[in-house]
């Protein structure tokens, strides 16, 4: 019982914490609070579609989960392509999230359950997998249907899934600048 009540304790002081990103080349790791993202080229939203992807410098239509990669997304859905022009977009908010997949068995249509198999965690089989997502969220006056920049490192065992660096983020983006901390 003093365990739950020290985390129930700690938990609100975790969230005053600034939020930060390693930077791989010195190890640190600095706050990504505020800052910019820059986009350098015109980038093609194609019709009903409110992302793109950027891996390993380039805009890719679908991307390999097991690697870093970024995509921006715009409102609103529209059935005609959209542009977004190059410009530099304020972070005025940034927030996590842990993406998760479970790769199931088959569909099974009927099974029998011998003893207690699921007191030792063996629910369906499937194998689970995370991600850690960085989400900035973006903000011009110029154009205002830019909404996020999400940056995701690579799908792995819940124990040993890593969040995207400051250089991973950079790799992933093609005609993009990766969001940059205050200085």
């Amino acid at each position: 019982m003093n365990r739950l009540l020290l985390l129930c304790l700690l938990f609100p002081l975790q969230a005053c914490t600034s939020l930060t990103i390693r930077d791989a080349a010195t190890n640190a790791y600095v706050p990504i609070q505020t800052g910019s993202f820059e986009l350098h080229q015109e980038v093609s939203f194609p019709s009903e579609r409110t992302r793109i992807f950027f891996q390993d410098g380039t805009i890719v239509t679908a991307i390999n989960e097991f690697k870093p990669h970024c995509q921006l997304e715009i409102n609103p859905l529209r059935e005609t392509v959209q542009q977004v022009r190059p410009d530099r977009f304020e972070i005025i908010r940034v927030s996590t999230r842990t993406d998760q997949v479970v790769m199931t068995q088959p569909v099974q249509l009927a099974a029998v359950r011998m003893g207690g198999s699921m007191l030792f965690g063996k629910s369906d089989g499937g194998v689970s997998r995370h991600m850690q997502v960085y989400l900035f969220r973006l903000h011009s006056e110029r154009q205002p249907q830019v909404r996020q920049l999400n940056c995701g490192g690579a799908f792995d065992d819940p124990g040993l899934a890593e969040w995207p660096t400051l250089q991973d983020i950079a790799r992933a983006r093609s005609t993009a600048q990766a969001p940059r901390h205050a200085d």
